[in-house]
């Protein structure tokens, strides 16, 4: 188990996106992974979009069922299909009294692992091809293939300062080095230029945390 402060600030992440969003479980989870799939980028611009993104989605789940069994957060249903959560008056002073909560971080349950699309994907990188030229040539969009970059990254198939100008590399390097504690994607993207991406923050932070 991690220490008290990290199983709070973790507790307290989840909170403030339950806070700020009305969304099912694993939308919330989608959004603390910092996923830019279709039905995230509305709400990607939040400040915790990608709190968690160094764990994966069912370890994030886990972690949200962990709060809605310390009734700090319940599900409103809004018709039969839908339901989202919301905070209880418990979670509300929790927020507001930043409460220490003792959740329990699990270690995470699936891996980031690379497959067939990924490894096509890095063949094609290794060709010269360009991300966009990339995605064109696959039927797919960019952000699907910085995944299976960021994947690539994770498992040592990739370095992260091959995927960018060196420029745009340090910058986020830099912007890294000024959390003790690994943040949330908005934190760091914050901290760097509007024309730098979140999912070229993951990528390098994925690497620079791995390192840690």
């Amino acid at each position: 188990m991690k220490n008290d402060d990290e199983s709070t600030k973790l507790a307290h992440l989840i909170l403030n996106a339950v806070d700020n969003l009305k969304v099912g479980r694993h939308k919330l989870a989608s959004f603390l992974k910092g996923s830019k799939s279709k039905l995230i980028v509305p709400i990607s611009q939040q400040a915790i979009f990608g709190g968690l993104y160094w764990h994966d989605i069912p370890t994030i789940e886990g972690y949200i069922d962990q709060l809605e069994n310390m009734e700090l957060i319940r599900r409103t249903q809004v018709d039969p299909l839908y339901s989202y959560y919301v905070l209880t008056e418990a979670g509300r002073k929790a927020v507001d009294e930043k409460i220490e909560i003792p959740l329990q971080v699990i270690k995470q349950i699936k891996p980031v692992t690379v497959g067939d699309s990924e490894k096509e994907t890095l063949a094609m990188f290794r060709q010269g091809k360009s991300i966009t030229e990339i995605a064109n040539e696959r039927g797919l969009v960019r952000t699907t293939i910085y995944m299976h970059l960021y994947k690539l990254i994770v498992n040592g198939y990739l370095k992260s300062n091959e995927i960018m100008v060196k420029e745009r590399h340090d910058e986020i390097t830099k912007a890294c080095e000024k959390f003790k504690n690994r943040p949330s994607l908005s934190e760091i993207k914050a901290l760097l230029p509007d024309e730098i991406t979140y999912e070229e923050i993951r990528c390098v932070a994925a690497e620079y945390w791995k390192e840690k």
